[in-house]
């Protein structure tokens, strides 16, 4: 059965839950934004370091984020996709809840690694259904209204934020803010299960029962090079080990270390896995968006307690307002209109995927720069406008290549896979590096307003890597698409 002659979904039904998705990726972004947002409070009430602040930021919610989001992925392959999402997001809006209960710096990223844990489980069992309700055709556009659900995210933080500050915004009751988030979260949970059904996988390729894309594990331990494989991983795991006896390591990096060791040793003994990552255009792409987003994350990180910095006297609210405002229009404007430009290009040369991403990044860069060295609130806030435009635009066709070059069967493993990139370097990088920075900085004498502009000028220059790594995508993806449609149809037809 050819892919015309398949029962589609009814647009208004698929427009309904492709919005819900969208609000669902929202609120992960709320989640995530809501601490760099009310960072100068928290940092004064529990007595934070800036790389404590980065670390709460990026590396304790990434870690565990990109981690987990493998085996979640596993589980949205095989399971009920509707089901997986709407207990990850109770799960994380729990989490959130119970942020606002913290009194240390152990119990707040203890609360962070909880909501990193269950947002794992919110993009791959996502993406996995857009692309059943979404021909190829279609899959940019609509991956990049899903991705709209970031910057709508960020704004929604921040007018959140404003509307809960109180009347002196100079005394902010950061918990508060935290708990009515949360259960708000929990609630949209229940929506999610009552309204999406789960649709036919591969629906806008085949009609056919198609195989798994997973062999089992005693199948995969049969395989050759497997003494190689548990010698490396586990030679590795001792050493962690060793460390932490040792007083050289941290216990942190000890429940770090083995179960991402032990995941990424179940990756390598599954074939299917192993088909994505040789992908070259695959793995261009993840590192083209994730040190474009390295920088962004830094920005989002610090960006209300820098500008805190650059003038204590500005209101507060009026701050958070209008970067809410940015991140509403401009930075909408330039995900949604940034995949639509793709989808349009490469009808006509498939380099477009590549070509619009390392265009906006070089656009991005001297913009990002001069943000933070400009004088007044006010220009930081303009030239912040046409940056977020740009940084917007990489988004949709990122999601896309991840999901169009994946087999039909792995789609939620690819994103997965793709996030792991994604975070582990920009969540868990460029937050935590941007407050180490700040912090060395101020330790050569520094003031923290030049030690901020440094330190974010420092960590820019990940958006050159950016543009390199697109540029390769640009290269590779004409072989590696066709490459992709060959084996989908050939796993159709079988």
């Amino acid at each position: 059965m050819q892919n015309s002659e398949l029962p589609q979904p009814k647009k208004g039904y698929r427009t309904v839950v492709l919005l819900l998705l969208t609000l669902v990726y929202g609120f992960n972004f709320i989640d995530r934004q809501i601490v760099g947002i009310l960072a100068p409070f928290i940092q004064a009430d529990l007595d934070l370091t800036n790389t404590q602040l980065g670390l709460l930021i990026g590396l304790a919610f990434a870690a565990f984020y990109t981690i987990m989001g493998i085996p979640l992925a596993y589980l949205a392959d095989r399971m009920n996709r509707v089901t997986l999402l709407s207990l990850a997001l109770a799960v994380w809006s729990g989490f959130t809840a119970l942020t606002g209960f913290s009194q240390n710096f152990l119990h707040i990223a203890m609360a962070r690694i909880g909501v990193g844990i269950g947002e794992a489980g919110g993009s791959p069992p996502s993406h996995s259904m857009i692309s059943d309700f979404y021909g190829k055709e279609e899959r940019a556009g609509a991956l990049g209204v899903y991705s709209l659900g970031i910057p709508l995210g960020i704004m929604s933080a921040y007018f959140f934020t404003a509307a809960l500050l109180g009347a002196d915004a100079t005394q902010v009751n950061w918990r508060r803010i935290f708990i009515i988030l949360g259960a708000t979260g929990i609630f949209l949970a229940v929506i999610v299960r009552i309204i999406i059904r789960e649709p036919k996988r591969g629906a806008m390729e085949t009609s056919a029962k198609l195989p798994s894309g997973y062999i089992s594990i005693p199948a995969a331990l049969k395989q050759a090079n497997l003494m190689l494989r548990i010698v490396i991983f586990g030679g590795l795991s001792v050493l962690v080990v060793a460390l932490w006896l040792a007083g050289k390591a941290h216990w942190l990096a000890l429940i770090l270390a083995l179960p991402l060791l032990l995941t990424l040793f179940l990756l390598s003994i599954q074939p299917g896995v192993l088909k994505i990552v040789k992908i070259k255009t695959w793995w261009w792409m993840c590192l083209g968006i994730a040190f474009a987003s390295f920088a962004s994350y830094a920005i989002s990180g610090f960006q209300t307690k820098y500008l805190r910095l650059l003038d204590p006297e500005f209101d507060f609210r009026l701050i958070v307002i209008w970067i809410g405002i940015i991140n509403g229009t401009f930075y909408v404007a330039g995900t949604y209109f940034g995949a639509k430009i793709v989808d349009w290009r490469a009808k006509t040369d498939i380099r477009a995927y590549g070509t619009v991403p390392a265009i906006a990044i070089a656009i991005v860069l001297p913009l990002a720069v001069a943000a933070f060295w400009v004088p007044t609130i006010t220009l930081h806030l303009m030239i912040g406008a046409v940056l977020q435009l740009f940084l917007g635009v990489y988004l949709g066709p990122s999601f896309a290549i991840a999901q169009t070059l994946a087999p039909i069967s792995l789609r939620a493993m690819s994103t997965a896979l793709f996030f792991f990139v994604l975070n582990m370097i920009a969540l868990g990088g460029g937050p935590t590096f941007a407050g180490f920075m700040i912090d060395l900085f101020q330790a050569q004498g520094h003031n923290s307003l030049i030690a901020t502009r440094y330190a974010m000028t420092c960590t820019f220059a990940a958006f050159v890597l950016a543009i390199g790594f697109y540029l390769l995508v640009r290269r590779n993806i004409k072989q590696d698409w066709a490459n992709a449609e060959a084996a989908n149809a050939a796993t159709v037809a079988g």
